[in-house]
C-alpha cells in the first residue's frame, strides 16, 4: 500500500529490464516454490551482464546446500570480474 501497487502488480521481469548492474541468477532444479522454469523468464529480461546457475536436486534456497562448491566457485567467479580488492 506504500508503494502505490499491490502484491499482484508487481513484475519481476519489468524490473529486470531495468537493470544496471551485473546479476547472478542461482535457482535450484527442484525449486516447488519459485518454479524453475521462470529463471528463464527473468535470465532473458536481463540486459546487463548476467549468469545463471542451475543446481540439479537443489529446492528454493537449498544450491549452496546441495553443491556449495560448484556454488562459490561460481559466486566468486562472478564477483570477481566486477570487484577488484
Amino acid at each position: 500500500l506504500r508503494a502505490g501497487y499491490g502484491i499482484f502488480e508487481a513484475s519481476a521481469v519489468k524490473q529486470l529490464a531495468k537493470a544496471t548492474v551485473p546479476i547472478l541468477f542461482i535457482h535450484g532444479e527442484a525449486d516447488t516454490f519459485v518454479p524453475f522454469e521462470m529463471i528463464e523468464e527473468v535470465y532473458a529480461a536481463t540486459n546487463t551482464e548476467k549468469k545463471k546457475l542451475t543446481i540439479p536436486g537443489a529446492e528454493h534456497t537449498q544450491a549452496i546446500n546441495v553443491n556449495p562448491e560448484l556454488y562459490w566457485e561460481t559466486v566468486w567467479e562472478f564477483v570477481g570480474r566486477f570487484i577488484t580488492l
